[in-house]
């Protein structure tokens, strides 16, 4: 969906970070808060003081703090930690300052952080944003390999990853509107787009919609 279209404030209902002005919010069945420890969250846009002196396996590591109350890291959360690393191609980069990263690099560690807590859900709001074209493709196949063992939903209003990298379309546009991908109508994109787009489906017979 557009710019403004209630893409990120869906995400923010779903993980319970706000709560809805009328009706009701579960995810796996339960009220989202309840839920949070499940789910693994990448932000769009991350704030923080470049000048702290935060190494790559200390920000994975922080992916376990939700579950903590006070104490170290155990042993098996530091395993998580490196073993999220690996999943996202960063291992290696443990002791780099964080800051020293591209943007790419930088992205790719924030999943592994969101994944460290071993979540049976992934959700990132706009994943690829002002990342350079070789950083997005290389994170669209990390979301696709993760995909084949947990449930991955990300934010997009790009409409090239979206039709190269998804099973399911959510189209949001202060309404929604769900449909698989290979039965989705162009119809239903120009709605959540609020005007006209050209789709290529690029199969053995190209068909161009709209």
């Amino acid at each position: 969906g557009p710019n403004g279209g209630g893409k990120t404030t869906l995400l923010r209902l779903a993980l319970g970070l706000e709560r809805p002005d009328k009706g009701k919010v579960s995810l796996f069945d339960k009220n989202p808060v309840e839920s949070r420890s499940r789910t693994g969250y990448v932000m769009q846009h991350l704030r923080y003081d470049e000048k702290f002196p935060v190494t790559v396996f200390d920000v994975v590591l922080m992916g376990c703090t939700g579950k903590k109350t006070f104490g170290f890291f155990s042993k098996k959360e530091k395993s998580l930690a490196a073993q999220a690393l690996d999943e996202v191609g960063m291992e290696g980069f443990e002791h780099q300052p964080f800051n020293s990263l591209s943007g790419g690099q930088r992205q790719r560690v924030l999943i592994a952080q969101a994944l460290s807590g071993n979540p049976e859900m992934l959700i990132l709001d706009e994943p690829t944003a002002n990342i350079d074209i070789e950083g997005e493709e290389a994170i669209n196949i990390l979301l696709n390999n993760l995909s084949k063992r947990l449930t991955v939903v990300s934010v997009s209003h790009n409409i090239n990853t979206v039709l190269r990298t998804v099973s399911h379309v959510l189209c949001v546009n202060k309404t929604t509107a769900m449909s698989r991908l290979d039965e989705m109508h162009p119809d239903t994109i120009a709605r959540a787009a609020g005007g006209d787009l050209a789709v290529l489906h690029h199969e053995l017979n190209c068909r161009v919609h709209g």
